[in-house]
């Protein structure tokens, strides 16, 4: 294949695919963490295998529990097949984000063959061509650094001699994950009866009583009124 043709495929690969960087004399990973913490709170509306819905302030809300969630209940952990509708739980609840930046570095040196609209075609030493776009896949400027100072691909010429380390940032990665610590109370006991006092009666003669001492004393009064009338008539 001549010089030209080559050059030219190296052109096609600028066009169609990413930054000839695959082979890094080194990378340099860098994390971010975003913590975010917040409480969950509600009423057991119902419990279905690991699915539990709560009654909180904005409404019924579901959540469909990791296997192996534990709640704790008076100080002992239990499974979701402890919990019942009508237990209060409070969730303490953590979001957190990781996100790792790669950047991939590569000392390289030789001649610009070719500028493309999308790249350069760089000729070392020894006759290989190796393309470069002028961004990576992440949508950054790809540099190399000669005396210090940082130069993007796309400020190169051709026939330029070019001598540094090439930089290239891959795409972020992100991992989320969610862990909760949750506490379930019994629901209250339910409040006691009123008792109910009941109407006082008027005290009823026993059944053994009888009137005939009531008779005989108006029978007496009455005899006794007679006899004082007659005596007064004397």
């Amino acid at each position: 294949m001549s010089a030209q043709s080559r050059i030219a495929a190296c052109l096609l690969s600028v066009a169609l695919g990413p930054a000839a960087l695959a082979q890094t004399t080194g990378a340099t990973t860098t994390e971010s963490i975003a913590q975010r913490t917040f409480t969950k709170s509600g009423v057991v509306e119902s419990v279905a295998g690991n699915k539990v819905v709560l009654r909180e302030a904005d409404g019924l809300n579901e959540y469909n529990l990791p296997d192996g969630f534990k709640f704790d209940l008076n100080g002992q952990q239990v499974g979701v097949d402890q919990i019942r509708p009508g237990m209060s739980v409070n969730a303490l609840v953590t979001d957190k984000v990781i996100t790792r930046q790669v950047t991939l570095t590569k000392i390289e040196s030789g001649t610009v063959a070719q500028v493309a609209p999308g790249g350069i075609v760089l000729k070392d030493q020894n006759g290989n061509l190796r393309s470069y776009n002028f961004k990576d896949a992440a949508g950054n400027d790809i540099y190399f650094v000669r005396d210090g100072k940082e130069v993007p691909l796309r400020n190169v010429k051709q026939g330029e001699r070019l001598s540094g380390t090439f930089v290239s940032t891959l795409p972020a990665q992100q991992v989320s994950s969610r862990t909760a610590v949750a506490k379930a109370t019994e629901p209250a006991p339910p409040a006691p009866e009123p008792v109910a006092v009941a109407a006082a009666t008027p005290h009823r003669l026993p059944k053994t009583a009888s009137p005939l001492p009531l008779v005989g004393l108006l029978a007496a009064l009455s005899a006794g009124i007679a006899l004082s009338l007659r005596a007064a008539r004397r």
